[in-house]
Formats: C-alpha cells, sequence, structure tokens
C-alpha cells in the first residue's frame, strides 16, 4: 500500500511508511485526512466514529469516477487495487470526533474466512490502546529526554557565565592596584 498525498492545504497521515505494511486499527485525528492507494484487495472498517470516504478508481463502467460513502462503526467499504481512498473524520453537526477504523489486506483465504468479531474487537478494544500507550510513553521519553538536555545546555552556559562574571569581577579591581 503506498500513501500519496492528494490536496496540499490539509493535514495528511500516511498509513504506510517505510518498511511498515498497514494492517490493523489506526486512529484519525479531526482535521486530518488519509489516502490510500492499495496495491491488493482490502477492507476498510470504522471502529468508531463516523469517516467521510471518497473512493476513486474503477468503479464499475465508470473509469475514474469517485463516490462518496458515510460510514459509522461496525461498517466497511471493500477496496480493490488500483482504487484510491480519502478518509476524513466527519459528524453532520461540524464537531466531527477522531474516527479508530481497520484496514485489512485480503488474501484468497481471508476472503472466505474473515476474522471473528471478537478477534477484532480485542484488536481495536485492548492491543491497539495498548500500542498508543507505547508509543505515547516513547514520545514522552524522548520529550522528556530533550528538556533535560536543553536544561544542561542552559546549567553549562550559566555556570561559564557566571565564571566570567566572576573573574572580571575579581580580576578588574586588582589590576586598578597601584603597585
Amino acid at each position: 500500500m503506498s500513501p500519496r498525498n492528494v490536496l496540499e492545504s490539509q493535514q495528511f497521515v500516511h498509513a504506510a511508511t517505510a518498511g511498515r505494511r498497514a494492517a490493523g486499527c489506526w486512529k484519525l485525528a479531526t482535521g486530518q485526512a488519509l489516502s490510500l492507494h492499495p496495491d491488493t484487495h482490502g477492507v476498510l472498517q470504522i471502529a468508531q466514529g463516523q469517516a467521510w470516504v471518497t473512493l476513486r478508481g474503477v468503479l464499475a463502467d465508470m473509469p475514474g469516477a469517485a463516490v462518496d460513502h458515510v460510514l459509522r462503526p461496525g461498517e466497511q467499504l471493500t477496496v480493490a487495487p488500483g482504487q484510491h481512498v480519502v478518509m476524513e473524520a466527519w459528524s453532520g453537526s461540524g464537531c466531527a470526533e477522531p474516527v479508530a477504523f481497520r484496514w485489512d489486506v485480503l488474501a484468497a483465504p481471508a476472503l472466505a474466512q474473515p476474522a471473528s468479531t471478537a478477534a477484532r474487537d480485542w484488536e481495536c478494544g485492548v492491543v491497539q490502546p495498548l500500542r498508543d500507550l507505547g508509543q505515547a510513553l516513547g514520545q514522552g521519553g524522548r520529550a522528556l529526554g530533550t528538556a533535560l538536555a536543553s536544561v544542561a545546555g542552559a546549567g553549562g552556559r550559566f555556570a561559564v557565565g557566571f565564571a566570567r562574571f566572576a573573574l572580571l569581577r575579581i580580576a578588574a579591581p586588582l589590576q586598578r592596584r597601584p603597585a
């Protein structure tokens, strides 16, 4: 799956980064859009919130046509290779909540037997929040490390400045003394 930006003015979330497949539960914050160009069959399923999804590509007899969908929790959309999906959080009232969704690549056996609902619920309800927590703790640790490095740098600059000030205050009266 290769992500591609569609609109330069919006913030975009890329579902796949270097060396990582886009599968499992994902979150899409309000004000962000997601653009997908899958190279295999897949299913987009909404776990939480509402999403406005535009599906563009080969649709029946209309190549290049676009169809809009509003997907609610539990609803899904099958996407064929070569189609383009743009998704964003949506609410009719104007204040959209973040969207939690699943993207599953469909292989031939997976088309015949989808994962159980309990397994999907466990993935979205337990495993993904634990991944999110681990990522948040990692980001917090990096931020704390950066802050400590900045404090150490400021402390070092303060010590050098104070030493320079003290030397000037001590050395100046010594130089003015008559011999």
